[in-house]
């Protein structure tokens, strides 16, 4: 793997404005338009802290302490939350709680806006917030806590150095970002018995992948629920065409064969 997205990484879009805009599909609670404001007073909040035009490793610790400490963000503790509210970033931002992606988007927000060379990454197994100071500096953030890992090579390090850093902390794509964090809402809206939002979601996993026959096999299960059966039908057969050696389409057949789907109201 080439080592040039440690010398120069950036995002094209914003991925927490743009998750924003896509959660609105499915919760009423939150605005765009009020959490951009909550947004950009959160943003001036933490401008104090950061005053260089090359933000220094002093300055960031300054503005993970306010965020933890001022604006009073943390994971959920003992707190009985849904996890499809933790994994929201609208609620997120409302409540400044949410789970380590859903903390770690909104975090790399704020401090994109700040000027910090901010990404979210693929540490091993496991996914983190990860600041980039200079070219032989990586700063790694727990967003549930704010605790850091600060890791430095040399100034002069080599092709095979920066490709050994590059496999140690390798930014995941906004697109995949998206989702991942779409598609476990959808999963924790289904758990929870939130139907109808969990359709919504689904919907718009499938605008995302509208070739996808796995959205289409989920968006079946939604309909299953809220007795939408002939929908529901359509669905699951479309999946089974597409993936007939899927482990789970032997179950779908035997439900087909046995006609749990009876044909109720398309709703």
């Amino acid at each position: 793997m080439s080592a040039n997205w440690f010398r120069k990484s950036a995002y094209g879009q914003c991925l927490l404005l743009e998750l924003i805009e896509l959660e609105e599909n499915w919760q009423t609670s939150y605005s765009k338009t009020a959490l951009e404001q909550t947004l950009d007073e959160m943003v001036t909040h933490l401008s104090r802290y950061q005053v260089s035009e090359e933000p220094t490793q002093k300055e960031l610790y300054d503005v993970i302490d306010s965020i933890f400490d001022e604006l009073a963000f943390s994971g959920p503790g003992l707190q009985d939350l849904p996890e499809s509210a933790l994994g929201s970033v609208s609620y997120c931002v409302e409540s400044r709680t949410g789970n380590h992606l859903s903390l770690a988007i909104v975090m790399d927000y704020l401090l994109r806006e700040l000027g910090f060379n901010s990404f979210i990454a693929e540490l091993q197994d496991d996914i983190a917030l990860v600041v980039k100071l200079s070219n032989s500096e990586l700063i790694v953030i727990d967003s549930m806590s704010g605790a850091t890992e600060y890791i430095i090579t040399s100034d002069d390090m080599n092709e095979s150095m920066l490709n050994g850093l590059a496999v140690f902390a390798k930014p995941i794509d906004s697109e995949e970002l998206i989702k991942e964090i779409v598609s476990e809402q959808k999963l924790c809206l289904l758990a929870e018995g939130f139907y109808e939002e969990a359709l919504l979601c689904v919907e718009t996993l499938m605008a995302i992948l509208p070739e996808d026959p796995y959205e289409r096999r989920d968006r079946g299960i939604v309909l299953q629920q809220l007795d939408c059966d002939q929908a529901a039908t359509d669905d699951i057969k479309y999946f089974l065409k597409a993936c007939p050696n899927d482990p789970m389409a032997a179950f779908f057949r035997s439900q087909l064969e046995e006609q749990v789907l009876p044909i109720h109201t398309i709703h």
